[in-house]
């Protein structure tokens, strides 16, 4: 059976080339989705944990004009993601003390003061886990969202 090209008005290498190069963005996407997904099964299980609710915020969040999708997402937002997720993890705070240096002290609300800052552990971890989400979800946003608007992928 031969099959007649009637005449796209593209030139067949072209649309090959085009194709080839988009297949091979998403592979790049794709791989690093999975290995971004891999990569968290070595995450300690409070953290884990933390990561949990931290998708929850994200979620709610992830919407077409979402400060997260800013060119620059705003800083205040990001500290209001990030207490969103400390009222859901703020259990943990006491949980664990951590060890002092010499010339450090406890709060009264059990937090380490030092040169390291004042926020507690719980609060840093926070705030590491969910950029790092945010960065994932910003890749896989802006990369998938290139990628299906090409033909190859229609």
């Amino acid at each position: 059976m031969v099959l007649e090209n009637k005449g796209s008005g593209v030139e067949p290498k072209a649309m090959d080339e085009k194709w080839i190069e988009e297949a091979l963005m998403a592979s790049d996407m794709w791989q690093f989705i999975g290995d971004a997904e891999y990569m968290r099964l070595f995450y300690p299980p409070m953290a884990r944990e933390i990561l949990g609710y931290v998708s929850i915020v994200c979620d709610r969040a992830e919407y077409e004009g979402s400060l997260i999708y800013d060119q620059y997402p705003d800083r205040v937002g990001f500290l209001k993601m990030a207490d969103d997720v400390y009222q859901m993890a703020s259990y943990m705070d006491n949980m664990f003390r951590p060890v002092l240096e010499e010339d450090e002290e406890i709060d009264p609300q059990g937090h380490c003061v030092s040169c390291r800052g004042t926020q507690s552990w719980l609060k840093n971890l926070i705030d590491v886990i969910l950029a790092g989400e945010l960065v994932y979800r910003r890749y896989r946003y802006f990369t998938g969202k290139n990628i299906s608007q090409s033909p190859a992928w229609r």
